[in-house]
């Protein structure tokens, strides 16, 4: 239906009685037919503009509005809101629900960009996370009216399988992140223009999709529908555990990982798929796809060599991130992942250090004091990090909260174990301990200031000739202007000299 901007319309909104029966309630002046796989937020708006009103403030009643509460209620809307639209509107409420997302498993759909980086890495308004929306340029470039497919907002949908290209969540020309309006809005509805630069989507240029990906996207859109994703080689497993199976590989990838080790995973999936198969931004929704895409095509070979590359924990450690799973989807992803990847078989003195940081004589306290007053940072560090162990902190904790790996914690561990407390403060092989340095440094602070200053050679063959050590210059260099007696002069900027320039007669 059309209205022209023209066209006036009086329109009356009253409370209905409480004992009204609901056929008889007052239907709205209008009709407007929802379009193949729209979005029900999509209708509503397109519903409400020619009125002028938001689409919670015409359709809902008082009653109404408190099932709807804060959230984006069209997503998910309550059965009693359904039939209210229904009334009001003259569709048929099966149309409606056809509109919607199911409710059996509400966080596998609801946030955008689920697959990205950023999923992993940092949090976000929830409310303003599930507005966000991506659309397909050529669908809106076709559409004699633009609307939002109900497939474009879910947090999973990268690519659009009409035309095997992937979905625009920015816009081209300004950046902006595309958001549906939200219901309590009287804005104008336009969704194919940017809303802050005006910019018309449907003459974006679309990114083709990759093969892999787009097999990927037809898997997922079929185990949503089904209820049951088919892993390769396992069988049907429920939508939710198979959601949460994705997270926890995912994961895998980005938590607690070096980027250098991710671009050598990046590197692997690209020379299996083809060179660019990535892109420029590696942190999107649609490459995370293609990372998921890429493990399953070898399930399970690929998990362990995916792990393997970016040098991450084993399952259950992988599991311990997710603290939010349900116990039943816990354990079947422990048995899952245990059944293809068992559990490293330690030997039977494990932690056989853990008796040497029981007894230590310092206590948590005394090693955060004695870290206080410490003049080397490597040792301060190491302290705090041996403190937290020996209060009972979980290794792995410990590293964390230390900003090292865990294995680095273990080292210093099991270096403390063999030797002493000393030991497990020193540096790696090969550089000056504790009381080296100490040695050097004052050997520095003595020389004598009546003679031309030190050059870092000297202090290189001293510590060659004392302890057989091998430095490099700028380590000495370091050192010496450390705890060099020297007065360091101060290198102030050239100065102008003034010029006599004669002048012409």
């Amino acid at each position: 239906m059309r209205w022209s901007e023209k066209d006036l319309f009086e329109v009356e909104l009253l409370e209905p009685l409480p004992d009204e029966p609901i056929a008889r309630r007052p239907r709205l002046p209008g009709e407007v037919t929802p379009l193949p796989g729209e979005a029900l937020a999509s209708w509503l708006l397109r519903y409400a503009e020619p009125f002028g009103i938001a689409p919670e403030d015409l359709l809902l009643r008082t009653s109404e509005a408190e099932l709807a509460g804060h959230g984006d209620w069209s997503r998910r809307p309550h059965p009693a809101l359904i039939e209210r639209l229904a009334q009001a509107t003259g569709v048929d409420p099966m149309s409606i629900a056809d509109m919607t997302l199911w409710s059996c498993d509400e966080a596998s759909d609801d946030m955008r960009d689920r697959f990205s980086c950023l999923r992993f890495q940092a949090a976000r308004h929830v409310n303003r996370q599930q507005r966000r929306m991506a659309v397909c340029p050529l669908c809106l470039a076709e559409d004699e009216t633009p609307y939002v497919r109900r497939d474009w907002t879910l947090g999973w949908a990268t690519i659009c399988p009409d035309h095997a290209t992937v979905l625009t969540g920015d816009c081209p020309e300004c950046g902006c992140k595309l958001r549906l309006p939200a219901l309590s809005s009287r804005d104008y509805f336009a969704p194919d223009r940017c809303p802050r630069c005006a910019f018309r989507l449907g003459t974006a240029s679309p990114r083709a999709a990759h093969a892999a990906v787009i097999e990927m996207h037809r898997q997922f859109g079929q185990a949503r529908s089904s209820g049951a994703f088919a892993l390769p080689g396992q069988g049907p497993i429920p939508w939710p555990v198979a959601m949460a199976l994705f997270d926890v590989l995912l994961g895998a990838v980005w938590i607690d990982t070096r980027p250098v080790m991710r671009r050598r995973l990046f590197a692997r999936i690209e020379g299996d798929f083809g060179r660019g198969a990535l892109g420029n931004d590696l942190t999107g929704s649609y490459e995370g796809l293609m990372i998921l895409a890429w493990i399953l095509d070898g399930w399970p070979d690929r998990v362990r060599t995916a792990i393997a590359i970016v040098q991450g924990p084993r399952p259950r450690r992988q599991l311990e991130r997710w603290c939010d799973l349900d116990d039943g989807i816990r354990q079947t992803l422990l048995d899952l992942l245990l059944a293809i990847w068992p559990d490293q078989q330690h030997p039977d003195d494990r932690a056989w250090w853990r008796a040497w940081i029981e007894n230590l004589p310092e206590t948590g306290e005394q090693l955060r004091a004695r870290a206080a007053i410490d003049r080397f940072p490597h040792r301060r560090a190491r302290l705090l990090a041996l403190a937290d162990v020996r209060d009972g902190m979980p290794v792995e904790l410990a590293a964390e909260a230390a900003g090292v790996m865990p294995r680095t914690l273990y080292i210093w561990l099991k270096r403390g174990a063999k030797g002493d407390l000393e030991s497990a403060l020193d540096r790696q092989r090969g550089a000056l301990n504790q009381a080296q340095a100490i040695e050097i440094a004052q050997w520095i602070a003595d020389a004598p200031t009546n003679q031309p200053r030190w050059r870092s050679n000297r202090v290189k063959n001293e510590v060659l000739r004392r302890y057989g050590l091998e430095i490099s210059l700028d380590v000495a260099s370091r050192l010496l202007r450390k705890h060099g007696p020297w007065v360091r002069r101060r290198i102030s900027a050239p100065q102008r000299r003034a010029t006599y320039a004669p002048v012409a007669e």
